[in-house]
C-alpha cells in the first residue's frame, strides 16, 4: 500500500486501485449500489470489531465525479486533486479505485487484495464517500474515498448503522432522545420519528408494542406520536395539566397506554383501566416512572427517592422511601410474572424487591452521564440500563447489540424501550 505524507502534518494519504475483467451489466441504480459498497465495508470492519464508517455527504460528490471521469476515460487512475477536494480538516485519507461488472465482484476482488483490504479495515478512518458509475457498456466504475474527519456530518439513521455492534442478535431495544429521533438496536426495527418536527415539548419517554412491531413517544405535554402497529389513542396534548407528563407505560395487548405526571396523576387512553393516583396526595418525591403489572390490571409509581405506589392488582413488595440514597431513583421495571420490581437510581445503583433477582449493577462505576431509563430483557432474566449519553449497561440475560455512546447526539437520550 503506498503511503506518502503530505505538506499537512498528520495528514496521512493511502492509495489503491483495481481492475476486474469487464463484462456487460446490467445498468443499475448507483445509489444502491454505492450503498451496498457502503454496507459490505461496514460488515467487514464489524466482523473485525471495528466501528463501522459513517457516509460523509461531503465526500460523495467528490467520489461520484471521479468515478464519472473514470468512465469517460475507460480506465482507473486515482483522483489527484483528492487532499484539496475533501475536508479541510481531514487527518488521514485513503482512496480504493476500481472497475467490473457488479458490486459482488468488485467487494470479493478488494477483499482479495491486500492493498485494498487495507483501507477497508483501517483503523484511522471514520468515515466514507462512495461514487458508482455504469459506463455504456455496463461496466461499473466505483471511488471509495476514506477519511478520518472530527467534522463529519452524519444522521441518526447512520449513527444507529455505526454503533449496531452485535451481527447475530436476538433481541434488541429501541434509545428516543428528548428531540424525539429513535435509535435502535438487535432485532429492533427502526419504524420512524419526531426528531425533524418543531415539538411543542421534548420527549420525555417511550414504550413500544408487546409485539416489537411499533412504538409511542411521549412528549413532556402528554403528546403522543405513534410509528409502526402502535395505535394512537389520545393524548394530553390540547389539555391544561397540573403537573408535567413524565412517563407513559402500555397495556399488556397494545390496546391502550397509560400516561403519568409528576404529581402522579394517571391518564388513561384505548383499553387503559383507571386504578388510582396519587395526584391529591402531598408527596414527599416527584414521581419519576410507572410500570403495569402482566395482565394490566394494575401499576405502580415510583417517586425518586424510591417510594412506591400500587394500585389495582400491583402488590407492593418493598421500597427506598426511608433509605438514604447516593443517588435520586430514575426508573423501574417489573419482573416477569409481576411479583417483583426493580428500582434504578442515576447512579446505576439496583434495588431489587419481591421475586425480582439482582444480576448486577452501574452503583460502583464512573458514569460519563446519569442513568435515564431500564427495562427488563423479554423473560425477566436480565435487565437494561441506558444513560443520557446513550450508554446501555446490560445485566443478567439481557443481551447487548450497541449504543450511540460516545458520538455526539443531537440531544440527550431520555428512555429506553425493548423490543
Amino acid at each position: 500500500m503506498r503511503r506518502r505524507l503530505l505538506a499537512l502534518i498528520g495528514a496521512v494519504l493511502a492509495l489503491s486501485g483495481i481492475g476486474v475483467a469487464a463484462m456487460p451489466a446490467a445498468m443499475a441504480d448507483t445509489t444502491s449500489d454505492a450503498a451496498a459498497f457502503v454496507n459490505a465495508i461496514n460488515q467487514l470492519r464489524a466482523s473485525k470489531g471495528l466501528k463501522a464508517l459513517m457516509v460523509d455527504s461531503r465526500l460523495v460528490p467528490v467520489a461520484q465525479a471521479w468515478s464519472a471521469h473514470m468512465a469517460a476515460a475507460g480506465s482507473i487512475s486515482h483522483n489527484p486533486n483528492l487532499s484539496s477536494e475533501a475536508p479541510s480538516d481531514w487527518t488521514f485519507l485513503g482512496e480504493n479505485v476500481g472497475m467490473g461488472p457488479s458490486v459482488a465482484t468488485l467487494q470479493q476482488a478488494f477483499t482479495n487484495s491486500p492493498e485494498h483490504y487495507a483501507n477497508m479495515v483501517d483503523v484511522n478512518y471514520n468515515a466514507i464517500g462512495v461514487g458508482v458509475v455504469i459506463a455504456p457498456n455496463g461496466t461499473m466504475f466505483v471511488t471509495e474515498d476514506y477519511e478520518y474527519s472530527p467534522s463529519v456530518p452524519f444522521s441518526v439513521a447512520q449513527l444507529v448503522a455505526s454503533t449496531n455492534t452485535n451481527p447475530n442478535p436476538s433481541q434488541g431495544y429501541y434509545l428516543a432522545d428528548s428531540a424525539g429521533n429513535v435509535y435502535s438496536y438487535g432485532t429492533a426495527v427502526n419504524h420512524g420519528s419526531a426528531g425533524s418536527m418543531p415539538l411543542a415539548a421534548p420527549v420525555v419517554d417511550m414504550a413500544s408494542t408487546p409485539d416489537g412491531g411499533g412504538y409511542w413517544l411521549l412528549g413532556q405535554d402528554g403528546g403522543i406520536f405513534s410509528y409502526g402497529d402502535a395505535a394512537f389513542h389520545g393524548s394530553t396534548g390540547a389539555m391544561h395539566l397540573a403537573a408535567p407528563v413524565i412517563g407513559m407505560a402500555a397495556t399488556p395487548d397494545g390496546g391502550g397506554y397509560y400516561l403519568v405526571a409528576s404529581d402522579g396523576g394517571i391518564f388513561t387512553f384505548g383499553d387503559a383501566v383507571f386504578h388510582g393516583s396519587t395526584g391529591a396526595l402531598h408527596l414527599n418525591a416527584p414521581i419519576v416512572a410507572m410500570a403495569t403489572t402482566p395482565d394490566g390490571r394494575g401499576y405502580w409509581l415510583v417517586a425518586r427517592d424510591g417510594g412506591i405506589f400500587s394500585f389495582g392488582d400491583a402488590t407492593f413488595h418493598g421500597s427506598t422511601g426511608a433509605m438514604r440514597l447516593n443517588a435520586p431513583i430514575e426508573g423501574m421495571a417489573p419482573t416477569a410474572d409481576g411479583q417483583g420490581y426493580w428500582l434504578v437510581a442515576q447512579d446505576g445503583g439496583i434495588f431489587s424487591f419481591g421475586d425480582a433477582v439482582f444480576h448486577g449493577s452501574a452503583g460502583g462505576n464512573h458514569l460519563t452521564a446519569p442513568i435515564v431509563g431500564m427495562v427488563a430483557s423479554h423473560d425477566g432474566g436480565g435487565y437494561y440500563l441506558v444513560a443520557q449519553d446513550g450508554g446501555v449497561f446490560t445485566y443478567g440475560d439481557a443481551e447487548y447489540d450497541g449504543s450511540p455512546a460516545g458520538y455526539p447526539l443531537p440531544a440527550p437520550i431520555v428512555s429506553l424501550a425493548r423490543s
